[in-house]
């Protein structure tokens, strides 16, 4: 009997490990498709850690069916396979013999340093999701089904099905071979995406902390030089087609309330109570975040509810945590913000912490990535994926943070950019 999967248990967190993994293979698109197709809501105890839910809190049901089609979208990453039967060894064997080996020494000596190593399927899976040590059980059986259907080119009316002990080559162990006996050109070709980026690596602190500055007045960006370089940047990616088409999404929303506002919210009609989840409020918000007050010019979202409790900042103790259920309903091009690569300059400082004690409510670690949406959304994307920094570190590059999500509203003047947004109800923390 297939049990459900809440945002309590560790398997939840190794499907967002794995939503990252998949992102990063330019397989995003399909790993939200069905990642939506199995959050579901209304259930009160989760039948696999016996955790209390919330009516309106997504969890995962059909957990067999879940892994079956995550494991055949995670096999596409494995498509620089093919089954080694020895013939490379066989054929460098004879010419090294024949033509490289000094007198006395035998081939195999050179062939060690010459030819890639082949290993099996098992420990090649094993290696590459050593992220998801719990959800790998899981789904590695749909791993080497799809292998041996789709890429390995197994005949399975005539061949036996490749198993974890069937010895495989990578493209990287061929690329080796070729490269320490055959001669070829071993120039590392750099992708597009490594090419549009690099600007980012030459930003200077002096040129990043001066574009900080030259928001406040929104008449000069034209004349920056770092904007005009970042805007080419992100017009280049989605020229060539990088980023996660969403087409469905169960997300939540938070906001700050007190009492007297949640009983107005028990008796709000459908469209006002998406209008008390979507609009900001007026002034500057509890987290010092930067916004046209009033305005729904972007909707900050999370598909994990208990990361907007840990970055929402209660203003007094009278106030809840409110938490939005909803339902985003057309497809929307996002940008993953990561493509930025996490070691450049950039990166690391649109991602800096921001600084609770500062006295000031307006806090100015938020004009940067204020910024760089406006270029995003000026580059034709409908949103971005980021990194939320208020989380526990993880030394993995795949980890279990939350994404959240940056959902642009092209007229800042209403709602209709969120039309297909359903609210689908809240709770409160």
């Amino acid at each position: 009997m297939d049990k459900l999967i809440c945002e309590n248990c560790e398997l939840d967190s190794e499907i967002n490990c794995l939503g990252r993994y998949l992102i990063d293979n330019n397989l995003g698109t399909k790993f939200f498709d069905i990642q939506n197709s199995y959050l579901q809501s209304g259930r009160q105890i989760c039948s696999s850690c016996g955790s209390e839910l919330s009516s309106k809190e997504y969890f995962y049901e059909n957990e067999i069916e879940l892994f079956n089609k995550l494991g055949r979208i995670t096999a596409e990453s494995f498509s620089d396979l093919s089954l080694y039967d020895g013939s490379d060894e066989d054929n460098l064997s004879y010419d090294i013999g024949e033509y490289f080996s000094e007198p006395g020494e035998h081939p195999e000596v050179l062939l060690q340093n010459t030819v890639g190593s082949p290993m099996s399927i098992g420990d090649l899976i094993d290696e590459r999701l050593d992220f998801i040590p719990c959800i790998l059980t899981y789904i590695e059986p749909a791993i080497l089904s799809y292998l041996n259907e789709n890429i390995l080119g197994i005949d399975l009316d005539h061949e036996a099905p490749a198993d974890n002990n069937t010895d495989v080559l990578t493209a990287e162990s061929k690329d080796f071979t070729s490269r320490n006996f055959y001669g070829l050109n071993t120039d590392e070709i750099t992708s597009a995406i490594d090419d549009l980026v690099s600007y980012v690596y030459t930003i200077s602190d002096e040129q990043l902390t001066r574009l900080k500055k030259d928001e406040i007045n929104d008449r000069y960006l034209d004349h920056n030089e770092t904007y005009k370089k970042l805007r080419d940047v992100f017009l280049g990616l989605y020229n060539h087609n990088y980023g996660v088409t969403v087409n469905d999404k169960k997300l939540y929303r938070a906001r700050l309330m007190d009492n007297s506002e949640i009983e107005r919210l028990n008796k709000c009609e459908k469209e006002s109570l998406k209008k008390a989840a979507l609009t900001p409020p007026v002034g500057i918000p509890s987290q010092g975040r930067w916004n046209f007050g009033g305005k729904p010019t972007t909707l900050y979202a999370s598909d994990k509810y208990n990361q907007l409790t840990r970055e929402i900042r209660e203003d007094s103790s009278e106030k809840k945590v409110v938490i939005f259920n909803l339902e985003t309903n057309k497809p929307r091009c996002l940008m993953p913000i990561s493509l930025l690569a996490r070691q450049s300059k950039l990166y690391s400082m649109l991602t800096e912490s921001v600084n609770k004690n500062d006295s000031k409510k307006y806090k100015q670690e938020y004009v940067l990535s204020n910024l760089i949406g406006k270029i995003i959304l000026n580059s034709h994307y409908d949103g971005i994926i980021y990194d939320p920094t208020i989380y526990k570190n993880s030394g993995s590059k795949y980890n279990d943070r939350p994404m959240n999500y940056a959902i642009f509203n092209s007229d800042v003047t209403s709602l209709d950019c969120f039309n297909d947004i359903i609210v689908n109800g809240f709770f409160y923390l």
